[in-house]
Order: structure tokens, then C-alpha cells, then sequence
């Protein structure tokens, strides 16, 4: 397994203190709507078993000490990440947030109510997030170009949705009450997942040009952020729901537990495709 140099394999002083400074200011932003969310009565039932508005707290605070301490010190990385991975929880929600949106300007789909405080929350965590993660990483010399076992995951990871709703499309009738038997076979689910396993391989096969790996790169990037924001809201939700921190809509009856781990398997083919993103297609070597 080959050593590849991250784009921030040399960060200056200048370099570090400036992104100290806009996470910080990110960070503020975030909880300072995070505080004001909190403050308010009743929120609209569809975010039932998102963050509640503290994480988001505690997330930035979290951050900000990770990124304050000396990048050597040995619990810079174990709290930066911690950071960043409460605050993959705090924005979890944002896409029903859009959908609404879109919805409000016309677009078919979701009802048109938007819980707009929530969405700017959500919003500022997720840049917070995206923020937190690249300075974290500005701090790391060298990382390990994935190999090939981060493809097979992504195949597998990429499974389990589509076989779900193919078992529903049969009259299976485990977690069934969750969503209902479909009336045709999930095309969709299929060609959208193999898609995205698809795009995995790519990410990791060597790519002679420059913008078919900038292509290749961004579309990861796409596909990672949303399947990271669903997979967090069904991971972290459930989990909270079972701790009694949230009263989600969470239910183990009937089968219905199934939805949990499924959905859960978007979050970890976001994460797959997140770090094939990060190292891009290796180039191709010249003969």
C-alpha cells in the first residue's frame, strides 16, 4: 500500500493561523444559532430524531480545542474527530431541510414547511464540519492511499438498500410496515447504488487526464455528503433514541429494526467514498 501526500502535506504558520481563524468563526456562527435554537417551544415534527440544538455545542467546542492544541499532541486528533463527528450529527437532516425548501419554490416532493432556524443550524454545522475536517487534515503529513479492500466496502455497503427494497418488492414482510411492498421492482435503488459502487471503483483506478479526475473527485464529494447527512440522521438518531436523548420516531416493532442498519450502511458508503474522494484517482504511470 502505497504513501500519498495529502494537498496539505507542508502547512505554513500563516496557513494554520488562517484556518484556526475561519473554523473559529464558523464555529461561533453555529452555536450561536445553535443557542438561540434552543431557546424556542415546539419545533416541527419532521425533525423528530435530528440533534438537538446542544450537540451542535459541544461539537464546536470540541473543534476548537482540537485545532488549539500543538498538532503533535497525542489528543489533538482523537478530539478534533470527535468534533467533526458531532457535528455530522447536528447537520444530519439537512437534505429533508432542502427538499422543503424546494418544495416552497414549487418543486414537487416533500410538504412545504421548513423549520428555517434548524436548517441554518444544520447548515452551519455541516460547514463547520467540512471546515473542522479539512484544517484537521492540514495538520497530517502523509496519508495512506486506500486500497483495495475500500472498494470491496463500498460494493458491500452499496448493497444492502436495494436488496432491502427488492425483499419488500417480493412480499417480504420483515420491518414491511416501515415503508409498504412497492408496486414495481426498485430500478431506481439498483442502478443509484451500483452507481455509487461504481463511482468507487473509478475514484480508485489510475486516471491519465487531469479533468476526469476533477470529475471524478467532485461527484464523489456530492455522493459522500449525502449519503453521510441521511446516514448520520438514521445511525446517530436510532442511537439516541435508544439513550432516551431524543424522542425520534424510532420504533423495533414489527421487524422494523431492520430500517436501522440499512440505512445505516449509507453513512459508512459515505464514509467510503469520502476517503476514495480525498485521494483521488491515483495517475497514471507513464511506460
Amino acid at each position: 500500500m502505497s504513501i500519498t501526500k495529502t494537498p496539505y502535506s507542508t502547512p505554513t504558520p500563516a496557513r494554520i493561523a488562517r484556518s484556526r481563524g475561519i473554523v473559529t468563526v464558523a464555529c461561533t456562527v453555529t452555536v450561536a444559532l445553535a443557542v438561540i435554537a434552543s431557546t424556542r417551544g415546539e419545533v416541527m415534527t419532521y425533525t423528530a430524531g435530528f440533534a438537538p440544538a446542544w450537540v451542535a455545542v459541544v461539537a464546536c467546542a470540541l473543534g476548537l480545542v482540537g485545532v488549539a492544541l500543538p498538532a503533535g499532541h497525542s489528543a489533538s486528533a482523537a478530539i478534533s474527530w470527535t468534533g467533526v463527528t458531532l457535528l455530522s450529527w447536528s447537520a444530519a437532516g439537512l437534505v429533508f431541510d432542502i427538499f422543503r425548501a424546494a418544495a416552497v419554490l414549487g418543486v414537487p416532493g416533500l410538504p412545504p414547511m421548513v423549520d428555517w432556524l434548524g436548517l441554518s443550524v444544520r447548515a452551519m454545522a455541516l460547514t463547520s464540519g467540512v471546515l473542522l475536517t479539512a484544517t484537521t487534515l492540514r495538520r497530517v503529513d502523509r496519508l495512506r492511499r486506500p486500497g483495495r479492500a475500500w472498494v470491496i466496502a463500498a460494493w458491500l455497503c452499496a448493497a444492502p438498500y436495494p436488496l432491502l427494497k427488492a425483499y419488500w418488492w417480493g412480499g417480504g414482510d420483515l420491518g414491511s410496515e416501515a415503508i409498504g411492498h412497492t408496486g414495481s421492482f426498485p430500478y431506481g435503488e439498483v442502478v443509484v447504488f451500483a452507481l455509487a459502487a461504481v463511482w468507487a471503483t473509478a475514484l480508485a483506478a489510475p486516471v491519465p487526464a487531469s479533468l476526469p479526475r476533477t470529475l471524478l473527485v467532485a461527484g464523489g464529494w456530492f455522493a459522500a455528503a449525502a449519503l453521510l447527512n441521511l446516514g448520520a440522521l438514521a445511525a446517530f438518531g436510532t442511537l439516541a433514541d435508544v439513550l432516551g436523548i431524543v424522542d425520534g420516531p424510532i420504533s423495533f416493532h414489527d421487524g422494523r429494526w431492520v430500517v436501522t442498519p440499512v440505512y445505516a450502511s449509507w453513512l459508512a458508503l459515505g464514509i467510503v467514498l469520502g476517503r476514495l474522494s480525498l485521494a483521488g484517482p491515483p495517475a497514471r504511470r507513464r511506460r
